[in-house]
């Protein structure tokens, strides 16, 4: 009896250091919820304040779990797995307060503003210190709750460890994969040697499989973080409409897209294999006796508009005002009836050499809204707007397997992605008024033997016959009537996939141009001609490499052209959850 007694009085005392636990963590919660708004705004004083004040509070929690008679009570039955639990989510709190106290005071996003064309490499330095350590501790954190065992958890200490892993897991998720990529950025930005870079701008109004036709072309030097455009170049000063390929193709290459990738600059986005084009790049390069890259940026105008929102408007010395709502409507359309009349491109080209600099020369000096720029290019990256090839072995590594790299994925291990892309034949800049939809389906999750992926692709003429009929030359072409387009539909399977039947139908005319295989994968290249205000609808079915189990394949998605708007891809997989 008397030890029932004693047993009772050690839990009543640990109950209510317990309630003590709960009540310190309560109260952090909403104070460090506040954190991440104060930083973005700038407010480094009061995020430390805030941080300050947390950290007292889970101190004073971890503090009441390390008594002798807490741990004690942890070794009984039933509560001691929830004491223990709650130990370890007070430990957990407490750990990402003292990194917040000294992360706090020195994380000020604005000494990451380029200031004269320069970022400050030390502040960059700091930064990068600061992510490492938060992806250490974010990843300590989880190791130890994911070491408690939830069976043995009453459920108000179940859903609370659960919800520090979430939240957690949300730090962990943004902090772990921004570590490297600053590690690497100051030598990016020249740190010790400089570094040059070719800008690549595709204008989606002529679709390629990349993105559209790279016309302007740009070179940066980055030097102990200044950064400095030192030469700009068009598409039009090139020797284009050569005898043969500037550069070897690969046969597999050559077959699906014949040698036209590199008789012409405008073609040699037509891939969707980005280090391809950058190798095609590299031949024009040196034909022309530019000076040498180490590393290529490709963006389009649609990203650049996400990049407006960090900068605000931008005065061109032309007299138009960019902004981020006019960008994508003046890069790719306006400037043809504005500039250029007839078949002369050079106010064209004066134009596009005259944004391009001031756009670059703002964008290095002029960010104003740092998280505005970072959410710009995630949303760039997320759509295939931003790709980038380079020298660097550590950058590459970096990129490898993400939609930056330009490359579809290897292997289906970890995503089944196949692809879509768009290759403008009309030779005009028309594909500002077509759009796309795709939607594919799997029964990957329901097979016995190998899945069958479908795709159905539809492709928009929205060109009203009335802005058929006003079209200006370079935005109607020379080869078919105003207001038609042609395109080249390319299918990719699955890695180890094939074709077992494709179709065509709302299409004016329509050809297979090539099949054959590429990257792994079974392709298809088909020609579509649509007519003002049609639509053609290209249905592709697939099926799994034989003796490949549907159960092998990871998760299916579809990959595609930047268009200028955005095109809905739309999954049905039955049974994949």
């Amino acid at each position: 009896m008397a030890i029932l007694v004693v047993l009772g009085v050690l839990l009543a005392v640990v109950a209510s250091k317990a309630l003590t636990v709960r009540d310190s963590l309560t109260a952090a919660i909403p104070v460090a919820t506040g954190l991440p708004q104060k930083i973005i705004a700038g407010d480094a004083e009061g995020a430390a304040a805030d941080a300050d004040a947390v950290r007292k509070r889970t101190s004073a929690a971890v503090a009441e779990t390390e008594g002798v008679l807490w741990r004690a009570a942890e070794v009984v039955p039933f509560v001691g797995p929830n004491l223990a639990a709650v130990r370890s989510a007070a430990e957990g709190v407490d750990a990402l307060a003292r990194f917040a106290v000294d992360a706090a005071p020195r994380l000020d996003l604005a000494a990451f503003r380029p200031v004269g064309g320069a970022i400050d490499l030390a502040a960059v330095h700091t930064l990068s210190d600061l992510v490492s350590e938060g992806a250490e501790v974010t990843s300590g954190v989880l190791t130890d709750l994911r070491g408690i065992d939830p069976a043995a958890l009453v459920p108000q200490v179940a859903s609370a460890v659960t919800q520090l892993d979430d939240v957690t897991s949300r730090l962990h998720d943004t902090l772990s994969p921004i570590a490297p990529i600053l590690e690497v950025l100051p030598a990016a930005l020249g740190e010790g040697a400089p570094r040059t870079y070719l800008l690549m701008f595709q204008g989606n109004s002529e679709l390629r499989a990349s993105g559209g036709n790279p016309a302007a072309l740009a070179l940066v030097t980055a030097s102990e973080g200044q950064i400095a455009l030192t030469a700009q170049a068009t598409s039009m000063q090139f020797d284009n409409a050569r005898a043969e390929s500037i550069a070897a193709l690969d046969p597999e290459t050559e077959q699906i897209y014949s040698d036209i990738l590199g008789r012409w600059i405008p073609n040699m986005t037509a891939t969707p294999n980005f280090p391809t084009t950058v190798e095609i790049m590299k031949a024009w390069w040196v034909d022309e006796e530019l000076p040498p890259f180490d590393d290529v940026v490709s963006v389009d105008p649609v990203a650049l508009s996400y990049l407006l929102k960090a900068t605000g408007p931008i005065a061109l010395t032309t007299g138009e005002t960019l902004t981020a709502d006019n960008a994508v409507s003046l890069l790719l359309n306006e400037v043809y009836f504005n500039y250029g009349e007839g078949t002369n491109p050079a106010e064209q080209d004066v134009f596009f050499a005259a944004a391009a600099a001031q756009i670059f020369s703002t964008l290095t000096t002029g960010i104003s809204n740092p998280v505005a720029f970072v959410d710009g290019l995630t949303q760039a990256t997320d759509e295939g707007r931003l790709k980038i090839w380079s020298s660097n072995p550590d950058i590459e590594a970096l990129i490898s397997g993400t939609k930056l790299a330009g490359m579809l994925p290897a292997d289906n291990d970890e995503e089944t992605v196949a692809g879509v892309y768009f290759n403008d034949t009309t030779g005009a800049k028309t594909d500002y008024y077509a759009d796309a939809t795709i939607s594919a389906t799997t029964d990957q999750c329901t097979a016995a033997a190998e899945p069958t992926f479908t795709q159905t692709i539809t492709f928009a003429n929205n060109v009203t016959q009335e802005q058929a009929d006003d079209l200006p030359y370079f935005i109607a072409g020379k080869n078919f009537t105003p207001g038609t387009i042609v395109t080249d539909v390319v299918v990719y399977t699955p890695v180890g996939a094939s074709i077992e039947s494709w179709a065509v139908t709302g299409a004016s005319e329509h050809l297979l141009v090539s099949q054959g295989t590429h990257l792994g994968r079974s392709v298809v290249r088909i020609s579509v001609t649509t007519t003002p205000q049609t639509a053609a609808t290209i249905t592709v079915t697939m099926k799994g490499a034989e003796g490949v189990a549907a159960s092998t394949y990871g998760g299916y998605d579809v990959w595609t052209t930047p268009m200028v708007r955005d095109t809905p891809v739309t999954i049905d997989a039955p049974g994949c959850g």
